[in-house]
C-alpha cells in the first residue's frame, strides 16, 4: 500500500490515504525553522496521528455497511468527501470476529501489510532526515513529496 494513491477494495469504495498534514507540518518547520512536532514523531504509530483517510468513491455503501460506528461527524465529513483521520476511519472497522465483513477484512489486511508498514517507515525515514536538515542547515528545503515511492 502507497501514500496518496487511490486504491480499491472489492466492495467498490476507493479512497486514499493522505499525508497532506505531515507535508504541511514539515513545511511549517521549515517556514518557522522549529520543529518540536517533529521531534515528538519516533515511530510509525506516531505518523497515525497525520494521516488521513479520503472516500473517493462508494461511499455511500461503506456508510451503510458501517452505520453503527459512525457518527454524525464522519458520516458527514465522508458524505463531503473531506479527509477522515485515519484513527477514526480504522474505528469503522471494530466488529465480531466471526461477522462477515468484506469491507473489514480487506482494510485490515492493507493495515497488516509488510507494504503498509513499509510505507510508514520510510516516512519516518524522510521525517528524521528532515529534522537533522534543518538542525544542520537553517536555510534548507527538502524534498516535500512523501506519497508512493
Amino acid at each position: 500500500m502507497y501514500f496518496d494513491k487511490i486504491y480499491k477494495l472489492q466492495t467498490g469504495v476507493s479512497f486514499k490515504i493522505s499525508t497532506f498534514a505531515l507535508q504541511e507540518l514539515i513545511a511549517n518547520a521549515i517556514t518557522r525553522q522549529k520543529f518540536p512536532e517533529l521531534k515528538s514523531i519516533r515511530s510509525t504509530t506516531d505518523l497515525h496521528d497525520y494521516l488521513s483517510v479520503i472516500v473517493c468513491d462508494g461511499v455511500e455503501g461503506l456508510i451503510d455497511r458501517r452505520q453503527r460506528w459512525l457518527d454524525h461527524k464522519i458520516k458527514s465529513a465522508l458524505t463531503a468527501g473531506h479527509p477522515v483521520s485515519f484513527h477514526n476511519f480504522c474505528n469503522l472497522f471494530w466488529r465480531n470476529l466471526d461477522e462477515d465483513d468484506p469491507d473489514g477484512d480487506e482494510w485490515h489486511q492493507l493495515m497488516a501489510s509488510d507494504q503498509f508498514y513499509l510505507q510508514l517507515t520510510i516516512l519516518l525515514n524522510k521525517l528524521r532526515i528532515v529534522e537533522r536538515s534543518l538542525l544542520q542547515h537553517k536555510d534548507i528545503t527538502p524534498d516535500l513529496f512523501l506519497g508512493s515511492t
